[in-house]
């Protein structure tokens, strides 16, 4: 059952192509920093769709993106990203995992980073393939939300990601602080940015902010639904 979970996560990601107190909202000018590289993009979708990895593996790169851990419930660890955008229609989007040579020593999410690393094939990695031994040099850091799971900082993809694990393991994500983002759908319903019938998110507060408005909402992930939650508009997404 733990293989096939964990299938069913790593295929979600291929098929893509109050608790929590944050320090300021997202403003322009004073946004979470995102970088848009549709060659990037481009090489994201050769190597994972079309069959194109064998002419990457075992080189070195350096990838500039926005730096996210997401929480794998399913294997039970912590993956690091790097991540971007196609365009700046923002509806696409790419992230590469990477082993850190030093876990310990991370810069907030949300932060722009340079990951140098070497691609590798690994059952371990969730695709399949990730940058080992891989160095970070922070270009600009990044101070938002302070709380368990910070989705803010995830790209679209693995936002989606990150809801199906507490779908999956809600006692696990139970209690802990968070902030997600997405579209209001209705008075109390998040919905994805961009996968309309991906997902959809209950919270429990209030707004009366416009149906269709892109918020991030910050709360306690109880019982399957965001708790005492604050919302706000943004245009980071």
């Amino acid at each position: 059952m733990k293989r096939t979970l964990a299938l069913l996560l790593s295929l979600t990601l291929l098929l893509t192509l109050c608790a929590c107190a944050r320090q300021q909202a997202p403003q322009d000018g004073d946004a979470m920093p995102t970088v848009l590289n549709t060659n990037e993009y481009v090489l994201y979708q050769n190597i994972f769709f079309n069959g194109q990895a064998g002419d990457y593996t075992g080189k070195t790169a350096t990838k500039t993106g926005t730096f996210a851990i997401l929480r794998d419930q399913f294997n039970e660890v912590d993956r690091y990203y790097v991540w971007g955008y196609n365009d700046a229609t923002k509806c696409c989007d790419w992230q590469w995992e990477f082993v850190p040579q030093d876990p310990q020593a991370l810069p907030p999410v949300g932060s722009l980073v340079e990951m140098t690393g070497t691609l590798t094939q690994s059952d371990s990695a969730l695709d399949g393939y990730w940058f080992t031994d891989a160095k970070l040099k922070v270009k600009t850091e990044y101070h938002g939300a302070d709380c368990d799971v910070d989705m803010s900082a995830m790209s679209a993809t693995l936002e989606r990601v990150q809801i199906l694990n507490m779908q999956y393991y809600p006692d696990y994500f139970e209690g802990k602080s968070l902030v997600a983002y997405g579209r209001i759908l209705e008075p109390t319903v998040l919905q994805h940015p961009y996968y309309d019938s991906a997902w959809t998110q209950t919270f429990e507060g209030s707004t009366d902010l416009a149906i269709g408005t892109v918020v991030l909402v910050q709360g306690s992930f109880e019982g399957g639904v965001i708790r005492s939650a604050q919302v706000e508009a943004t245009n980071a997404y």
